[in-house]
């Protein structure tokens, strides 16, 4: 039992374990695993870290590829994400400016501007399988590119019929950058660099969910809502511009063939550890293929990247909904996200109820969420990966994913954010309280939900993509219901009943933490040796390889 996580009883070696340190520490002294010394490692400071996985050595691996190349790719998707999650509750702060507007209820007008929540949902998993067959660049490009148009439609819409449709083919374009992007950071960065891009990932998305109400409200609140969406259009122009040029096609097929490692004995015993067979992967014997030029990788059809029929790929999701990891991730990423995404589409109902706020005081209120996702990065993005490396290095130099599960504690602060918002409004505390509260709830969401991520793209790997499809499109369906009646219940049930809610669910998903810490290296082992059936290896290359590696000391 290693650090909590329970052993399991039937693999030697468990699919997601892997070596990532090359070094143990015993009795305060390091030693040198040295069946290890052939495999590749990081540099710098991670100079002892085993790459999981192992780059192979064509040079068009994006795990190849040279930094500036995935800086660049990165942050451009990280820019994008950002406006992304601005999209969706930009509007909200005048919900009630809107309703006296179109002479409708507030309800009316959240499900209406709700419909891009329809949207995202619906083709969450149709982008999923667009992706695995015709590869991520041409799906990154189409969804950048409704984004950008959509919001002009949005802008030039005079009734909310229209309104309705122009966010409900934004909510098909703003798809690939709430999912595919972790599939982008499991083909260009390693396990030890996941965490803090993730973080970053996580941090851009509701930069954008707290930042573009908060814009927005001033705009609302001096000109009209239709002119938020004209601002926003400016830097979606630039953001297809951007991923044009600096984000390439990440989808590359790896011919790999497992390099056994033979266990020797030494005087002093033996080690056995494990790898995933993933992490240890060569290329076949082949005549190195070179670098393609810029310009060859700025075209957007690259051909198809598997014969398999879309039908087929648009199901391979649904077996996943076997694996306890996806309702894990639905759990604690997807439902915290409803309910963290519920505050912007009420705050105009709560602030105007409580403090009498008009638009832009009600935009301003995100500057909470703001401060809380800074902390949030500041802390956690190194934190994350730093500590699973420090973590292994103490467990023979073995990495469990459940490792990143620890941060899952700070959910905590969801917890006490909802509950402290209700009982201090019940005492008529100062909205600066509210605010504080606000902190902790993206705090929570940004270090936690980063951490769920990671554990997911640890332990299913390309699968990743599926599991998360299939959280996301559960997650929108419940957030695009819940606009139908969230302001309804904010104005019936009360302010601290409303928050009292929330706080009791962001606990019970908290929970679901703890059983998977404990038993996710169990569940590992359950999924391959009970649920995926031989016959459904392609599906799940390179994570559940039952061939054991040993490792000893010497």
């Amino acid at each position: 039992m290693v650090f909590g996580i329970l052993e399991d009883r039937h693999l030697d070696r468990v699919p997601g374990t892997g070596l990532l340190s090359d070094q143990r520490i015993v009795d305060g002294h390091s030693v040198t695993i040295d069946e290890a010394k052939h495999l590749k490692r990081g540099t710098g400071k991670y100079a002892h870290v085993v790459l999981i996985p192992q780059p192979s050595d064509d040079p068009r691996d994006p795990l190849n590829w040279p930094r500036w190349k995935k800086e660049a790719c990165f942050w451009t998707l990280a820019f994008a994400a950002s406006l992304d999650g601005a999209l969706s509750p930009m509007v909200g702060p005048g919900y009630v400016l809107l309703a006296k507007q179109f002479n409708v209820s507030v309800d009316n007008i959240t499900s209406s501007f709700g419909f891009i929540l329809l949207g995202l949902g619906i083709f969450m998993l149709a982008q999923n399988a667009l992706a695995v067959k015709f590869g991520h660049r041409i799906v990154y490009l189409a969804s950048v590119s409704l984004m950008f148009i959509s919001c002009i439609w949005c802008a030039l819409s005079p009734n909310l019929p229209s309104i309705r449709a122009a966010r409900l083919f934004q909510g098909f374009g703003m798809s690939a950058l709430q999912s595919l992007v972790a599939s982008t950071l499991e083909q260009i960065y390693c396990v030890h660099e996941r965490g803090s891009r993730s973080v970053i990932w996580s941090f851009a998305i509701m930069a954008g969910i707290t930042l573009g109400p908060l814009i927005c409200s001033f705009v609302i609140q001096n000109l009209s809502w239709e002119f938020g969406f004209w601002f926003v259009s400016i830097p979606l122009g630039m953001t297809v511009i951007g991923v044009f040029f600096f984000v390439p096609e990440t989808t590359f097929k790896r011919e790999v063939t497992l390099n056994v490692l033979k266990r020797r004995n030494s005087d002093n015993g033996s080690l056995e550890k494990v790898a995933a067979a993933s992490d240890v992967e060569s290329v076949d014997a082949s005549p190195q293929p070179t670098m393609p030029s810029y310009l060859s990788q700025l075209r957007i059809w690259n051909g198809t990247f598997t014969d398999v029929s879309m039908w087929k790929i648009f199901l391979r999701p649904f077996p996943f909904l076997l694996s306890p990891v996806t309702y894990f991730v639905f759990l604690s990423h997807g439902m915290q996200t409803v309910w963290l995404s519920l505050v912007p589409l009420c705050s105009s109902t709560i602030f105007t109820l409580e403090y009498n706020f008009n638009a832009s005081q009600i935009g301003l209120t995100n500057l909470g969420g703001i401060v809380g996702i800074v902390l949030a990065m500041a802390v956690t993005g190194p934190l994350n990966d730093w500590g699973v490396v420090w973590i292994a290095k103490r467990n023979c130099g073995v990495y469990e994913p459940e490792f990143r599960l620890i941060f899952m504690l700070s959910m905590l602060f969801g917890v006490f954010g909802y509950v402290g918002w209700a009982v201090g409004n019940d005492h008529h505390m100062p909205w600066i309280g509210a605010v504080a509260c606000i902190t902790m709830l993206n705090f929570s969401m940004v270090v936690s939900g980063s951490a769920a991520v990671t554990y997911l793209l640890d332990t299913h790997g390309p699968n990743a993509l599926h599991i998360l499809a299939l959280s996301n499109f559960g997650k929108n369906m419940v957030l695009y219901g819940s606009t139908f009646f969230a302001n309804g219940m904010v104005l019936s049930r009360g302010v601290k009943v409303s928050l009292l809610i929330l706080g009791a669910c962001q606990a019970f998903c908290w929970l679901a933490s703890v059983p998977m810490y404990i038993y996710g290296k169990r569940v590992r082992s359950f999924m391959f040796t009970r649920v995926f059936p031989k016959n459904f290896t392609d599906t799940v290359t390179g994570i559940f390889d039952p061939t054991p590696i040993h490792l000893s000391e010497s």
